[in-house]
């Protein structure tokens, strides 16, 4: 009996001994890895950050990287096109609208670096696209993804899917809203109505400069004159409503246009109020319309505008039933 004691002491102190030396794993790598929308959609131009992996229960921390781009279509191995690099301009330190005025205040803040169109983020794996896409054509791709942790390395083929989509390199009507022409009586503001909705032209006619042109144009092919104050702000209360000119750097007027400097995209950054609706005013003195009293009414127009890709946008509004007033 003495003896049986001893053995089953000796093997259980072996045991306890074998497992004390043998290794325990460390981590965990899924093989089921992905991503919860498929394909994603990136609309090409536009700064865009998709949501991450979903790594079903892999040890974080993990890094990815990207082996090879494929074209879906033809299977055809594109890596050269999505290795080509575009300069982005990057912040450097926190953006403050209200001390961060001028164009020299703004850059001192940013630099220029040189990246790809399309990347996928190394500690996320987060699809990130800029307006270099739009040097790459639209359709649908493919990349494998080699994913590392403490577990190990395993590759996943053809696991992230995204299509480049064409899209303007702004947004007006109808994403953002309406334009219209409202019109208020003259010295009775609570009285109103709609004139004729006007036709909204939106241009982007260059690369540069960073500027919006605006102009207001009456049913004859005539510009209305911001230099003689034919078009002002739009009073609300004791304040006015936003124009371009409050999210503008910089701002100009010439006899048929008004020019606002933005510094980068999107412009506006954010919305003052009223979403993204831009709003200005035509006093009655410089407008007939047709089927109504002079003197009776002044034109309120507004109209919705967001451009998210650098350059030189220019902006008409032609009224269908007012003649101007010189």
């Amino acid at each position: 009996m003495k003896h049986k004691f001893i053995y089953f002491t000796l093997l259980l102190v072996s045991l306890l001994i074998t497992s004390a030396c043998k290794k325990t794993a460390v981590g965990f790598l899924s093989p089921y890895i992905h991503y919860e929308v498929d394909p994603i959609l990136i609309p090409k131009g536009r700064n865009f950050l998709s949501a991450g992996l979903n790594g079903d229960g892999t040890s974080q921390p993990y890094t990815c990287k990207v082996l090879h781009f494929y074209n879906k279509a033809t299977g055809q191995n594109v890596d050269t096109m999505f290795a080509h690099t575009y300069p982005v301009q990057i912040w450097t330190a926190l953006y403050s609208p209200k001390t961060d005025t001028t164009l020299a205040l703004i850059n001192g803040k940013r630099r220029t670096v040189n990246v790809p169109a399309v990347a996928i983020s190394p500690e996320s794996g987060q699809i990130t696209a800029n307006f270099g896409a739009l040097n790459i054509p639209g359709g649908e791709y493919q990349f494998d993804l080699q994913i590392t942790n403490d577990a190990g390395t395993r590759i996943y083929p053809k696991i992230g899917d995204f299509i480049l989509k064409d899209t303007t390199t702004y947004d007006a009507v109808p994403a953002l809203g309406t334009q219209y022409d409202k019109l208020f009586e003259v010295g009775n503001e609570g009285v109103s109505q709609l004139a004729g909705t006007p036709t909204l032209t939106i241009v982007r006619t260059g690369d540069t400069p960073n500027a919006v042109t605006v102009q207001f144009e009456d049913k004859t092919g005539a510009f209305f004159d911001p230099s003689k104050n034919e078009i002002i702000r739009r009073p609300s209360g004791n304040t006015y409503l936003q124009t371009l000119q409050d999210y503008a750097i910089a701002y100009t007027v010439t006899n048929n246009a008004m020019v606002f400097q933005y510094a980068f995209t999107p412009f506006p950054l954010n919305s003052l109020g009223n979403g993204f609706n831009i709003y200005y005013r035509i006093p009655t003195q410089y407008a007939h319309i047709d089927g109504q009293p002079d003197g009776k009414w002044s034109m309120n127009p507004r109209f919705p505008f967001r451009l998210y890709v650098p350059g030189a946008y220019t902006i008409t509004m032609q009224f269908p039933d007012v003649t101007r007033v010189p």
